[in-house]
């Protein structure tokens, strides 16, 4: 049954933040997609390579070597703007899984060189319909590492059969690049006018997969929801105007729009696409971690456990992003230049604030691009680098050599729409 959760205002807390009394124990680690867990966990040191000594892990890293090396498949085409700008890359223990417009590649990041590729079944359609793209996700089942991506895809027309939109998926073994399951059903119409605008606070349009579940994936597409069986391919249901952020315990979480000015949150069951909870008026909405999802509701940034939709936290004074370190700390910080927004984290568990910036020493608030195990990748003015100390905000090191907006324990990705590139850690 459809339920509206009513979100009283509360009276203004230390740096804007508002606590509820509810926990944040569900944004702990082993959250959100299912059939296993979103991987990107610890791994001891890898080898590459038959003979080759295994590379040193830093868990997490603070320094980054002088010279990188780009990764031309996930660079964004010309025409992306906003979010949609962001490089098409997640790394996993050594390893850069690109959304690349063919499809999907691996590449070992420790060496530069391609691991594999696995190409769509339909072709790529340069600068065209779907060339913006998504970063694939990758999950673990039974110590199975899978990787998830997807693509807007035109199928020719045959005799006087006329062309179509498709939105096609590839999961791929990570170990081997073998194929585990592909599909495609067709796209949803593509919204106009009043609904032409991106749902979700990043802008991005392009198809993602958002979790996987009980033989069910989860895309999002030009903000529209499908739930698809990954044994048959068909389409449960979906969901236009929907634009799914998160997937825990059976619920789907995202951000709808069901008419003019009307935007709310809304949490569906995985199995129907029926509402289990909705939370209106509530704007720019996004994915916080594992099982978070926020939104901007009464001139606050909410936060919100997406199984159930109750209110974990309210942050006060404009429109906050936040961050999950894929370990056990939240990490909120303003929209903004650097040194004009604000910081906060929390300790996922007890809801205890570890610390804030701006504070009364005077520090200045850095940018944050990344956060991950316990370190926070920011700039300050001018564009200098900082890795702080999550649990205590202190800075970790003032030359790190580079802001990445993508980590794991070797290295970090930073962001360039026609040069993202990767730099291996050096401690």
């Amino acid at each position: 049954m459809l339920s509206e959760n009513r979100v009283p205002r509360r009276a203004m807390g230390v740096v804007g933040v508002l606590l509820a009394t509810a926990g944040l124990a569900a944004c702990g680690e082993g959250g959100g997609a299912s059939e296993g867990k979103p991987s990107g966990d610890p791994a001891k040191p890898s080898q590459t390579d038959a003979g080759k000594s295994a590379r040193q892990a830093f868990d997490p890293p603070v320094g980054f070597e002088a010279g990188g090396f780009e990764l031309p498949g996930a660079s964004q085409p010309s025409t992306a703007s906003g979010g949609a700008t962001r490089a098409a890359v997640t790394l996993v223990d050594g390893v850069a899984y690109v959304t690349a417009e063919s499809g999907l590649e691996a590449t070992d990041t420790q060496t530069g060189k391609p691991r594999w590729t696995v190409g769509t079944k339909n072709a790529a359609e340069k600068g065209g319909f779907g060339s913006n793209r998504g970063a694939p996700r990758v999950f673990e089942s039974g110590g199975k590492k899978t990787v998830y991506a997807a693509w807007n895809r035109t199928v020719p027309g045959e005799g006087t059969a006329p062309s179509r939109k498709v939105i096609e998926v590839l999961a791929v073994d990570t170990a081997d690049g073998r194929t585990v399951w592909s599909g495609e059903f067709p796209a949803g119409p593509r919204g106009d006018g009043w609904s032409s605008g991106a749902i979700g606070a990043d802008e991005v349009l392009a198809p993602q997969v958002i979790g996987v579940e009980a033989g069910v994936v989860v895309v999002t597409a030009d903000d529209t929801t499908y739930a698809v069986d990954s044994a048959g391919g068909t389409v449960h249901w979906q969901k236009p105007d929907f634009r799914a952020l998160v997937l825990a315990d059976g619920v789907v979480a995202g951000g709808e729009r069901a008419g003019y000015g009307d935007r709310r949150l809304v949490g569906v069951a995985l199995a129907t696409g029926e509402a289990r909870w909705t939370v209106r008026d509530a704007t720019r909405p996004a994915a916080a971690g594992p099982r978070l999802v926020t939104a901007d509701r009464e001139n606050r940034t909410r936060v919100l456990d997406a199984a159930t939709g109750s209110e974990r936290a309210v942050l006060d004074s404009g429109s906050w992003g936040c961050r999950h370190d894929a370990r056990s700390l939240l990490l909120c910080s303003t929209y903004g230049s650097a040194s004009k927004g604000a910081i906060v984290v929390f300790d996922a568990t007890s809801v205890q604030k570890r610390w804030a910036l701006p504070d009364a020493s005077g520090r200045v608030v850095p940018k944050v691009k990344a956060f991950w195990h316990g370190a926070v990748y920011a700039e300050t003015e001018g564009e200098k680098s900082v890795v702080l100390d999550g649990g205590t905000g202190q800075d970790r090191d003032t030359a790190p050599g580079a802001a990445p907006i993508e980590v794991d324990q070797y290295g970090g990705l930073t962001h360039s729409l026609d040069h993202p590139a990767y730099y291996r850690a050096v401690r």
